[in-house]
């Protein structure tokens, strides 16, 4: 009696388990887009600076994070995350643009060229 509760007890744990995973990986196809992104440099200007402090999860130091709301040519805009040198607004920038089949556009500060 007491090994049917427990055969019991561990297929209702894999089978929720199962259900969960299900769940994320229709989940994840849906949320991110999905095959290969055309790249490319685009240029905008900056429109306004945020800036925020905040404690790093990893080390508990104070950290400060930066984002810029960019315009394009086009007229739509962006938020992206910068770092390194001080950008005010009115200054152009330039960003890496990911164009998805799907018609997705992811945006980021190219953060190697610091």
């Amino acid at each position: 009696m007491k090994r049917d509760r427990a055969r019991a007890y561990i297929r209702n744990r894999l089978v929720f388990l199962c259900i969960i995973l299900l769940i994320a990986v229709f989940t994840a196809r849906f949320l991110f887009p999905q095959g290969e992104p055309v790249v490319q440099r685009v240029q905008g200007i900056i429109i306004e600076i945020n800036q925020g402090e905040g404690e790093s999860l990893r080390t508990g130091t104070s950290t400060t994070l930066r984002s810029a709301r960019v315009q394009f040519a086009d007229g739509s805009e962006t938020r992206v995350m910068i770092s390194g040198p001080s950008f005010q607004p009115g200054q152009r920038i330039q960003l890496i643009e990911q164009r998805f089949p799907d018609g997705t556009l992811r945006y980021s500060y190219p953060k190697a060229e610091l």
